[in-house]
């Protein structure tokens, strides 16, 4: 028997040890990133796509012989032409969208194509770990610009442009989360929107604008795309259907112009995202996608209520803050600066709550004090009572502001 083969010496140097991890949840899960599982709609796909093989039977065994479209599903990419003018009022063409599996494979495509290493990429302030990742993966240095309840903020937006120019640092683009960011779950108004469109032009800098959670609105108005609000190019839109169907399905898509589409899809390995899944939303949204909506709209709110009035019981007076996002999933609270909530994480979970603390999502180095709290992915009961909780953890565990202040002991007399 040959002994063990060693591939020491043969890894490549850009590869790292990486363990293969399995995702462990805590009781009262607020870390994952996840839309209302009650919501995905398995009869519904599984009758699309029964509708869709008894109508077009012989063509759909056809393609399904064959590798996909590189670009993704022709009548999928229509599909999104439509929805896009109907939900974002702008028009594209089929040959301008491609499929992905999910808007991270959309973003990881473009930041390729646009990325070199050293580039600087403007974020927001705290933004979502799975593209923070990806844009190190490629070499870039991220700069974190301010961020207040409405999103960015376009002066400080410039000033930190004026800044990192002034350093040698040019800023070669912006990428954010403009409706129900990840993780703080602002939304950006269209005034600031015009206003950052306007700064942008002035430095020349594209803006990578990931829409995945605009479908997760459930009250107030939602606001116009930066690429609604701008058709010369410096846009380049990415959504998704993972969030309001399910992330299982692994399906996004992205439009931008048609060199940027080019260089993008020389980094696709392979074909495009499964056929099947492709047909079965293509088919599903077709038929339901109002309906689809409007019974999750309703549970969404119903769970963020849930969440933020139990937050309102146990932190007030300690003198943290917490948003109440308009759609998404995530509700961000902030304790006051001093705390540590990366440090107790760990226990908190090992004691029932799950949480990501705020330094996961922070490029500049900051947000200890900060967490995201994922209210979508549990029932509005185990959202009240995982908040509770999670208040007598963090006095249990030393958080100074839960332990001056007694607010579940005031909470528990109530």
């Amino acid at each position: 028997m040959p002994k063990a083969f060693s591939y020491e010496g043969v890894f490549s140097k850009g590869s790292q040890d990486t363990p293969i991890r399995v995702v462990q949840h805590a009781k009262y899960d607020f870390a994952v990133a996840y839309p209302a599982p009650e919501t995905l709609p398995l009869d519904g796909l599984t009758e699309a796509l029964k509708i869709a093989l008894d109508k077009n039977g012989d063509e759909i065994a056809r393609n399904m012989a064959y590798y996909p479209q590189v670009a993704g599903l022709p009548e999928l990419r229509e599909f999104v032409c439509e929805k896009l003018w109907q939900d974002r009022q702008f028009k594209v063409k089929p040959d301008q969208v491609m499929m992905t599996s999910g808007s991270s494979e959309a973003n990881s495509l473009v930041i390729q194509a646009i990325t070199n290493p050293g580039d600087v990429v403007i974020t927001e302030e705290f933004v979502y770990a799975g593209t923070l990742a990806q844009l190190r993966k490629f070499g870039a240095v991220i700069v974190g610009t301010p961020l207040d309840a409405d999103g960015i903020i376009p002066a400080a937006l410039e000033d930190l442009i004026k800044k990192l120019t002034k350093e040698g640092r040019k800023p070669k683009y912006l990428y954010t989360i403009p409706e129900h960011q990840n993780p703080t779950g602002s939304t950006i108004p269209e005034a600031r929107r015009r206003e950052i469109l306007d700064i942008c032009h002035k430095y020349g800098m594209p803006i990578l604008e990931d829409d995945c959670y605009v479908d997760l609105r459930f009250e107030g108005k939602v606001q116009p795309a930066f690429r609604t609000l701008d058709d010369s190019g410096i846009v380049i839109h990415v959504a998704s259907f993972s969030k309001i169907i399910a992330p299982g399905l692994r399906l996004g898509y992205f439009t931008a112009p048609d060199d940027v589409l080019r260089r993008a899809m020389s980094f696709r390995s392979g074909g495009g995202p499964s056929q099947f899944t492709m047909y079965a939303v293509d088919s599903y949204m077709r038929l339901n996608m109002d309906k689809h909506k409007s019974n999750f709209k309703p549970m969404l709110k119903s769970k963020r209520d849930a969440m933020v009035s139990t937050l309102e019981r146990y932190f007030s007076g300690t003198g943290a803050t917490w948003s109440k996002p308009q759609g998404g999933c995530y509700v961000w609270l902030t304790m006051p600066k001093g705390t540590d909530l990366t440090k107790v994480q760990q226990a908190c979970f090992d004691d029932g709550v799950g949480y990501i603390a705020g330094s996961s999502f922070a490029p500049n180095n900051n947000g200890d004090h900060c967490a995201r709290l994922c209210f979508a992915f549990e029932s509005p009961e185990k959202n009240r009572e995982g908040v509770a909780l999670l208040a007598k953890l963090f006095e249990k565990h030393g958080v100074p502001a839960m332990k001056k202040s007694g607010a579940t002991k005031s909470a528990a007399r109530s």
